[in-house]
């Protein structure tokens, strides 16, 4: 089959992998000058396997009504009064406890153990340059009930063959000695030994390119599509700029602009824009090596090659991209004061935001929609590094 994928971001790349693999002609079709420059570019860094909770969660129903009265520092949300927007916030709420969160937990990782084979298979074929370290995440927690929690969930966890593993402070302290510089008090933490790092834009663009030099996939930079063509109620290819392309089946694997792209041909899809923040500086010899998380501050950290990257915040403020310069300076003050000897914060790159894509359940959309011909790949939230690979193998074996 001919297939056209739209988004070069990571998931896009990686369901042009997986589908180049199984035989398929693809062509990849990315609105940006290169592939990796969106959300891919500045997300945490963490593969986070073991860690894939849905931001729907009890926890946040509980803080709900600081988060709508704005005294929730990691949360943000703002009324937006689309009748889409307003069910999808209903439909989040309702996914925050019960049978829905523990559903959607169980997809997530069930998902994110497909995803951690299928990049040690991509990584093995084809190897990347991305800063890629084996190093684990530590999960810190502030007291001994939050950490007692958090040790149940890892029996869950344990039954889909995750390592995961209660640590006290002690312990903690002997596993990342970088945490005698930390800030924040800690009772103990959990550690998953098997999670990683990398940096996600790194590997996008690398894996672009060998899509395109190695593999024979058709790529095209700086092309928009505007709507999906159709034929007898069938997607049949993208209507560009330029003129129509044809395929014989469509992937949306574009974030955030998938939904604008459904909606052409009539589908729905329950996709909004959470905003996460980033910031990232020459690292320090005081740096972390393990990947961290902060639970209480909802904060983590990742070392990729020589730099600490440091992600925080989920804003449900809208669609516009821009870096609000207020949550640009709460970041820099939060990571300066957690660990101001880690990394040269006065030499950091701008502070990144990044639109994800999430559905209200957490877990993306994979596989055939209601309409014949159109195939998605989207809605992974804060996971998109995490998933990518599983998402894109996943969706290949659902196309004939």
């Amino acid at each position: 089959m001919r297939i056209i994928v739209v988004g070069g971001g990571v998931v896009g790349v990686a369901s042009a992998y997986w589908l180049r693999l199984a035989g398929h002609e693809v062509a990849l079709i990315e609105q940006d000058v290169e592939a990796g420059r969106g959300v891919s570019a500045g997300n945490g860094g963490q593969l986070s396997y073991a860690y894939v909770e849905p931001l729907a969660g009890p926890d946040l129903w509980t803080k709900f009504p600081a988060i709508l009265l704005g005294l929730d520092s990691a949360v943000r949300m703002r009324p937006d009064l689309r009748l889409d927007s307003i069910r999808w916030g209903l439909s989040f709420l309702r996914h925050c406890f019960g049978r829905r969160q523990a559903d959607s937990l169980q997809s997530l990782l069930i998902l994110a153990s497909e995803s951690h084979r299928a990049l040690a298979e991509l990584t093995n074929d084809v190897p990347l340059p991305f800063d890629y370290a084996a190093v684990g995440k530590l999960i810190l927690y502030r007291d001994i009930k939050g950490l007692e929690e958090a040790g149940r969930l890892a029996e869950i966890k344990r039954q889909y063959g995750f390592r995961v593993e209660a640590l006290d402070r002690a312990r903690c302290l002997a596993l990342e000695p970088a945490l005698h510089h930390y800030r924040n008090p800690f009772a103990g933490g959990i550690y998953a030994p098997e999670d990683a790092a990398g940096d996600c834009g790194q590997f996008t663009r690398g894996l672009y390119a060998h899509l395109r030099d190695a593999m024979g996939v058709e790529t095209h930079g700086s092309t928009r599509v505007t709507h999906l063509s159709t034929r007898g109620g069938r997607v049949v290819g993208v209507e560009l700029d330029t003129g129509e392309m044809l395929a014989d089946a469509v992937v949306l694997a574009n974030g955030i602009d998938a939904s604008r792209l459904a909606a052409t041909v009539g589908l729905k899809l329950q996709i909004e824009p959470v905003k996460g923040y980033s910031i990232t500086a020459p690292a320090r010899p005081e740096a972390p090596v393990v990947s961290l998380t902060d639970r209480a501050e909802k904060v983590v950290f990742a070392h990729l090659g020589h730099r600490l990257r440091a992600a925080a915040f989920a804003d449900l403020d809208g669609w516009s991209p821009t870096v609000d310069p207020r949550r640009a300076r709460q970041l820099l003050a939060m990571v300066r004061h957690l660990f101001p000897a880690a990394a040269d914060w006065d030499r950091a790159e701008p502070v990144w935001a990044g639109q994800r894509p999430m559905t209200p359940s957490g877990v993306p959309l994979i596989g055939p929609s209601k309409v014949p011909g159109l195939y998605l790949n989207a809605g992974h939230g804060g996971l998109g590094w995490t998933l990518a690979c599983g998402a894109g193998k996943r969706l290949a074996g659902m196309i004939p």
